[in-house]
């Protein structure tokens, strides 16, 4: 039989240590998910055809209608 060295301790500050690696790591590649996000909506918008302020709304086109001789 032989016999088990015990392990080493893990200390506390070595845990936080680890936790704050981990969150950096999950920040970073958060990160990246909305830089691509936002590169994808700006060449979206780019393609898209934006509202001409120049269309006439619904309510316009309507009122254009009451004036017409029966």
């Amino acid at each position: 039989m032989t016999a088990r060295t015990p392990a080493a301790p893990i200390l506390p500050a070595d845990l936080i240590q680890e936790e704050a690696r981990l969150l950096a790591a999950g920040m970073d590649l958060q990160q990246q998910g909305i830089a691509l996000l936002l590169a994808e909506m700006q060449a979206l918008a780019a393609l898209l055809p934006g509202e001409d302020p120049h269309t006439p709304t619904d309510a316009e086109v309507e009122a254009g209608f009451d004036n017409m001789p029966v």
